[in-house]
């Protein structure tokens, strides 16, 4: 059986606008008064679990398909799948993996034996809620993607609206033969017709040949097209177009099959597009397998209806303990008091530690009698600043209710003094609304248990250097269930359930230095919740450092170009010896110099590098000669002038044809600059055209250099890999013909 997790979790219960359905989620909106007016919108949750194949097994032994919070690393090959002994760390070819239940606002989340949803672990993306394996039949792991703080704006009284989340996710196909990242997904409905798109990037893969590999350009494309969306106060629920859709495959793929009226449809244009370069395009669409009813789009969720976080939801049964209680979404403006002291103004809500009855809930007629709070210390009003002085005698138990619908409360919990005011009923956190209000969304349930021990955490954050990400291992002793959640200072780093009493955080790339972390261990049925700290460090990375310089001909300047890591920042100088000789700024991992001056002669140059808070200085040199440049011609003999003779009829005089040929002072590389010579008659002047262009005749650079003692130096620029065509153009005069040169060449 799957681990049953504890701490927060959705249930019926604690989010009133939430409800399971089958193969997706669907938002129950309370009654609540019509909105007339455009609200701005900053903690919405997306959820959705794409397609019922997502979440499935695999025709290939021993895999199956699954979600990863964050970005999978590229295994670097074709083939390669998610090494199920370290839970998907590394990929069987030995590199990095980071399959993560949750990374930034992207969480994977398991239904669990009692319908809630808490975030997976890695036996819980291939085991049903009932612990069943998942198959390539009708078994599936019931795993959804959660996209949280959402922001954006709603109109619910004509259905039009805009919310954009950030975070990305990855869609793993065949335990990794396959896979691509969804990234920073928008929704945007005008007048109840939408489209949900976010940027899409990964790696293209053949199952025909699974050596193929490569890296695919980031590209927007459209997930679902929406059609009859219900925007309300709280939320909406929709499936996707799918059913119906014909869409265009690639010659040579399989083709759409739209025989079956009941399967027969497709994912979005654009969405399939990309799945071609994928591999996995037919996936998508129905292409007339005996799997075509698993790649139905299934129903997406958006809500944005109050909720609350407990920051422990386990306690000992003795003493008084402290809990935090964080709420977002309680508008101020959807509860307005009925009876002093805030009648006909906003009425907040109360956040109280009680047991209250199984029907409880103001909105449904329950009685106050039904609600037994702990008071005193386990009692808060959330109200607004303004608010706070007409509570009178009650001020002392308000928090402030936030305009954008937030508060923060902290409550401390007695069981034995509860107990005494209440013999039957079940513990939890509750909130309502305060002053007579009625508000069903502002209505909240959070379960309290108390457990019969403490648990002990330990942690482990082994020191790395900037560049790689940092693992932090959390064992819990007396428990193997339950929620560590991950935090520095007040930023949420990553949560994890725990597997067999242990869970493993993944820091992606973090900064160099101490960082001062605390886990928080959320406790189960039978244990307590614990908190502990632990520095977690991380070394400055030794930057590798190259210096390259291009000789040159006296008086031209010295070309200096130094290569540092791309994430390397600041500065680098130049120096011959104690003599400065310029500096430049680090611009994508190069810094470029030019220096003039330099007599004729080798130079040892030494470029250093300060540093910056992720890298340790460092220096590197070359040595450069810079060249003499050639003797002025001696002048011949003046000869006596001679009558000029009279050009006869089909003669032609004038100066004697130019005569120019190419050579390279420095060939160009890709990324690197290359300079062209370019030797003419020693009698050209003025300046010459030096053209570049593509195989296919595209102008890429047109160059106007002058002529200095018969010789043209052009200082190309740099160019991407490929075949290119040189022009060198040079002008006549009364001394010598105009002349020409071509030169095709490659950038390796």
């Amino acid at each position: 059986m799957k681990h049953a997790h504890s701490g927060t979790r959705r249930s019926v219960g604690s989010i009133a606008s939430l409800a399971l359905l089958a193969g997706g989620i669907a938002v129950l909106a309370s009654p609540a008064p019509a909105q007339a007016a455009t609200t701005t919108i900053d903690h919405a949750e997306l959820r959705w679990d794409l397609n019922q194949e997502s979440t499935g097994g695999a025709f290939a032994p021993g895999t199956w398909n699954l979600f990863s919070a964050g970005r999978l690393h590229d295994p670097g090959a074709g083939s390669q799948t998610l090494t199920v002994s370290d839970r998907g760390a590394t990929w069987t070819n030995g590199r990095p993996a980071g399959w993560s239940a949750s990374e930034g606002n992207v969480t994977i989340e398991d239904k669990q034996a009692d319908g809630s949803y808490a975030p997976t672990t890695w036996q819980g993306t291939r085991t049903n809620a009932a612990g069943q394996t998942v198959n390539a039949g009708a078994t599936l792991s019931e795993n959804v993607v959660s996209f949280a703080n959402g922001t954006g704006t709603v109109d619910p009284a004509t259905d039009t609206g805009t919310i954009s989340w950030d975070g990305d996710f990855t869609v793993v196909y065949y335990s990794g033969m396959s896979f691509f990242h969804v990234s920073d997904p928008e929704l945007s409905v005008t007048d109840g017709n939408g489209t949900l798109t976010a940027t899409l990037s990964g790696y293209g893969s053949q199952m025909g040949d699974q050596s193929q590999w490569s890296a695919l350009p980031a590209t927007e494309v459209t997930l679902a097209d929406l059609t009859g969306v219900d925007l309300t106060t709280s939320g909406l629920t929709v499936t996707p177009d799918y059913l119906g859709v014909t869409v265009d495959t690639a010659p040579g793929t399989t083709p759409q099959s739209t025989a079956d009226p009941t399967t027969s449809g497709s994912f979005p244009q654009s969405f399939i597009d990309f799945q071609e370069a994928v591999g996995t395009a037919s996936y998508w669409y129905s292409s007339g397998g005996s799997v075509d009813a698993r790649k139905v789009a299934t129903p997406l969720s958006v809500a944005w209806a109050p909720r609350v976080t407990v920051t422990r939801t386990t306690l000992l049964p003795t003493g008084e303990q402290e809990v935090t209680v964080e709420g977002t979404g309680f508008d101020p403006a959807l509860a307005t008091g009925t009876r002093p002291p805030l009648a006909g103004k906003p009425g907040g809500a109360y956040i109280a530690f009680g047991r209250y009855a199984d029907v409880w809930r103001p909105s449904a007629g329950a009685p106050s009698t039904a609600r037994v709070n702990q008071g005193g210390a386990g009692l808060r009003w959330a109200v607004r600043a303004e608010d706070v002085a007409a509570l009178g005698s009650q001020a002392s138990s308000a928090v402030v209710l936030d305009p954008d619908g937030s508060f923060t409360a902290t409550l401390v919990v007695d069981k034995a003094a509860m107990d005494a005011a209440a013999t039957s009923g079940n513990y939890g956190i509750y909130t309502y609304p305060g002053s007579g209000a009625t508000q069903a969304l502002y209505e909240t349930f959070t379960p309290i248990r108390f457990a019969d021990s403490a648990a002990t955490v330990e942690v482990d954050a082994p020191a790395v250097v900037f560049g790689d990400d940092q693992l932090v291992t959390v064992d819990v002793t007396g428990s193997g269930s339950g929620t560590v959640t991950l935090r520095e200072g007040e930023a949420v780093l990553g949560r994890a359930s725990l597997d067999s009493g242990a869970a493993v955080l993944r820091l992606r790339r973090p900064g160099a230095g101490a960082r001062h972390l605390s886990v928080t261990y959320s406790g189960d049925p039978a244990t307590a919740g614990a908190t502990t700290t632990t520095t977690a460090t991380v070394a400055k990375a030794v930057p590798a450092m190259t210096v390259r310089a291009q000789g040159a001909t006296a008086p031209e300047p010295v070309s200096v170009s130094v290569a540092l890591p791309a994430a390397a920042t600041g500065v680098v100088s130049l120096a011959e010896g104690a003599t400065a000789l310029g500096s430049a700024d680090i611009v994508g991992g190069t810094a470029e110099l030019a220096v003039g001056g330099l007599a004729v002669g080798p130079h040892t140059l030494t470029a250093t590098y300060a540093g910056d808070r992720n890298h340790e200085a460092g220096t590197a040199t070359t040595t450069v000669t810079v060249t003499a440049p050639a003797p002025a011609p001696v002048p011949a003999p003046v000869p006596t002038p001679t009558p000029t003779p009279v050009p006869q009829p089909g003669t032609l005089g004038g100066p004697a044809k130019g005569i120019a040929t190419l050579t390279w002072g420095s060939r160009p590389r890709a990324g690197k600059r290359g300079t062209a010579v370019v030797t003419v008659s020693e009698l050209a002047t003025g300046r010459a055209t030096v053209l570049v262009r593509t195989a296919k005749g595209k102008r890429v650079a047109s160059l106007k250099v002058r002529i200095k003692a018969g010789t043209v130096r052009a200082r190309l620029p740099k160019l991407p890999a490929g075949r290119y065509s040189l022009v060198a153009k040079v002008p006549g005069n009364d001394a010598v013909g105009k002349a020409k040169v071509t030169r095709t060449f490659r950038v390796k």
